[in-house]
């Protein structure tokens, strides 16, 4: 995670303090100071607002400058929010989650993390939470890049040298993925335009997913 670290230190807002937009659209449907799980937490875009609101909050990532500035901004509002530096595949809550979040991981998991990590939030939310995905679909500018460049491991999934991933789902996989879930929401389509930082303009193939355990 040191890329992260960097970028999140040389920039306090490298994702934009805003929640994300799926968050925003769907935060009514969620129960309201129900347990919240963040995986990537970040600089706590999604996640201040959620403790605010009054949800308990735990938020996960392997970054140490995220968990770091996420934690003074918690202070500095007054919020508790419970933070843990580590992997996903490493976390073993201890209670269940009426929420879940997943924003922006799956495109650097390999196949196998991704399936592992799909059943361990089953086995982290309770009946009736709400999981909101948002993932990269195989359209995504970025996949030719890669293809040409990294070791293919996998359907629409590539691997570096020093064994970063970058992983591509193909269009309506997320539906299996998923499976046994409800679907409340899913569409996939080239997200609007963004930048992170001072770098350059670019767009993802989005995928978007909000479901309900049942």
């Amino acid at each position: 995670m040191n890329d992260y670290d960097k970028a999140y230190g040389a920039d306090s807002d490298y994702f934009g303090h805003a929640s994300a937009p799926l968050l925003e659209r769907f935060t009514h449907i969620l129960k309201p100071h129900g347990r919240v799980l963040d995986i990537g937490v970040g600089q706590g875009r999604n996640a201040l607002p959620l403790a605010a609101a009054g949800m308990r909050v735990t938020g996960i990532d392997p970054s140490a400058e995220a968990i770091a500035q996420t934690g003074r901004l918690a202070l500095e509002a007054g919020l508790t929010l419970e933070l843990r530096q580590g992997g996903v595949l490493d976390f073993a809550p201890d209670e269940l989650f009426d929420t879940v979040l997943c924003f922006g991981l799956l495109q650097i998991l390999s196949r196998p993390e991704i399936n592992e990590l799909f059943r361990r939030i089953r086995d982290w939310s309770a009946p009736d939470s709400i999981l909101l995905l948002v993932a990269w679909h195989e359209n995504d500018p970025s996949r030719e890049k890669y293809q040409g460049i990294w070791e293919p491991v996998g359907r629409h999934s590539f691997r570096s040298p020093d064994g970063t991933h970058r992983t591509y789902l193909a269009h309506g996989e997320i539906l299996d993925l998923a499976k046994g879930w409800e679907v409340l929401h899913h569409e996939e389509s080239m997200g609007p335009g963004h930048s992170h930082g001072d770098g350059a303009e670019h767009w993802h193939g989005n995928v978007e997913f909000v479901a309900r355990r049942v």
